[in-house]
């Protein structure tokens, strides 16, 4: 009964003691510092996360009430160590109610964090000491350099840094200072960078030295504010450029038109390929229009009275042609006004005749790009046709009369040149004729070699 009592007395006198050591620890302070939406991106898995953040020289030690296993990662940034722990939000068979995440650090109280997590949800918690200002100034000016590195202030930053270097702290633990200088030089000369871009209107630039920036100093508001601003005005530009430029093009207007559209290339556009097609196009029409190269001329041919040809001329690569021509009897054809002759007689001269050829040009001489210097052509092809044809009569036995046509038919290959001189152009061509069936007296005047002559304009 004795022994009952004494044991009951010193578990008592043990509790009080425990008690008291535990009153003796500092007491730990941790903020809520989770950012405006902040999302924990985990697919269709009921997790959420929570993230630790602690500066401070002592590790935290971290066990939760409900959770028996806690997969915890750490990982340090600077003077910075980050804590993340990823929890299950929802399980079959398992209540997560009255969940806390306890918080431990050697010389302190242990600090209780209730989480009454849902599913994607992500906080973060700052983990201080309370007493850190009587730590050395080593602790203190690093943990003020970085605090002004993170909110862009690389000059008053690079002070702060520059006292810790000053501490023997600062030769005697692992840390990042040197680092950090070195990134607030760096983000220094880019804000300047950014800040020219911006000036010349180069958005495109800016915003991909401003993403650059964040991914150096991620946590930086002033940056990803800057970010969004230069974002807006590409976008803004980028639209602007297009439906400006197309609006120009559409009224004709295509030299403000190509200035919009090689602005919009140059900044990178989003529709840079449809740009690049506008200007291509404008530079055919102006390409023509400058260097005159499309043509037309009438040709002047003994048995062909009606004939065109059409050219294109370019000054700096091969072209081609395309020319026909007929005489009045096809007219007369259509009109059904050709005088026939007998039956068995063939005509010396056809009652019809018509000719057609396409082939291509080439460039032969030009002093300089001045239009008003003449330019030759060679104009060449085997593609060339000619054909006539003449109408018979026959008497049938029952006073009727029977009409045929017959027809002739030739390759006409051609050779020649064009000169042009100012908005003129003058043409000459040497089709040859190779009769396919022959029918003399006929085909031996229809297959004589022709003198083709064009004489025209070009625009």
């Amino acid at each position: 009964m004795k022994t009952n009592r004494l044991s009951t007395i010193l578990f008592a006198i043990g509790l009080s003691l425990s008690a008291t050591a535990q009153n003796q620890y500092k007491e730990l302070r941790i903020d809520d510092i989770t950012p405006e939406l902040s999302v924990y991106p985990c697919g269709d898995r009921q997790e959420a996360q929570v993230i630790l953040h602690c500066q401070e020289p002592f590790d935290l030690y971290l066990t939760s009430n409900v959770d028996a296993n806690l997969a915890i990662a750490v990982t340090e940034d600077g003077p910075e160590k980050l804590y993340s722990i990823v929890f299950k939000t929802k399980e079959e068979g398992t209540s997560f109610k009255g969940r806390q995440l306890i918080v431990q650090a050697e010389g302190f109280q242990k600090y209780y964090i209730p989480l009454n997590l849902n599913a994607k949800e992500k906080l973060e918690f700052l983990v201080t000491d309370p007493y850190s200002r009587l730590r050395s100034l080593f602790y203190t000016s690093a943990e003020e350099g970085l605090r002004l590195f993170t909110a862009g202030m690389y000059d008053a930053a690079i002070d702060q840094f520059n006292i810790a270097r000053q501490c023997p702290e600062y030769g005697e633990t692992q840390n990042h200072i040197d680092t950090y200088i070195g990134q607030c030089d760096t983000l220094k000369s880019m804000m300047k960078q950014a800040a020219d871009f911006e000036k010349d209107e180069k958005y495109f630039e800016a915003r991909a030295l401003y993403s650059k920036m964040l991914s150096i100093n991620p946590e930086c508001k002033v940056i990803a504010q800057f970010f969004t601003m230069a974002n807006d005005n590409f976008n803004r530009v980028s639209k602007h450029d297009m439906e400006v430029g197309q609006a120009y093009y559409d009224s004709k207007r295509y030299e403000e038109a190509r200035d919009l559209f090689e602005h919009a290339i140059e900044q990178n556009n989003p529709q840079s390929a449809q740009a690049g097609v506008a200007i291509a196009n404008i530079n055919m029409i102006r390409y023509k229009s400058d260097n005159h190269t499309r043509t037309v001329s009438y040709v002047i041919e003994k048995d062909n009275s009606i004939g065109f040809l059409f050219a294109g001329l370019k000054p700096d690569k091969g072209g081609g042609y395309f020319s026909f021509g007929m005489d009045k009897g096809v007219i007369d054809l259509a009109g059904d006004a050709i005088k026939p002759v007998t039956t068995g007689i063939i005509p010396e001269e056809p009652h019809f005749q018509c000719m057609a050829s396409a082939g291509w040009t080439a460039r032969l001489y030009t002093r300089n790009e001045n239009e008003y210097i003449p330019k030759v052509w060679a104009l060449f092809t085997p593609f060339g046709y000619a054909g006539c044809g003449y109408k018979t009569m026959t008497a049938l036995d029952n006073d009727q009369v029977k009409y045929s046509f017959h027809f002739l038919h030739a390759v006409a290959p051609e050779i020649g040149i064009a000169l042009r001189e100012w908005r003129f152009i003058l043409s000459y061509r040497y089709q040859f004729r190779y009769v396919i069936k022959e029918e003399k007296p006929l085909s031996d005047n229809f297959g004589s070699a022709r003198n083709l002559i064009g004489i025209g304009f070009c625009w």
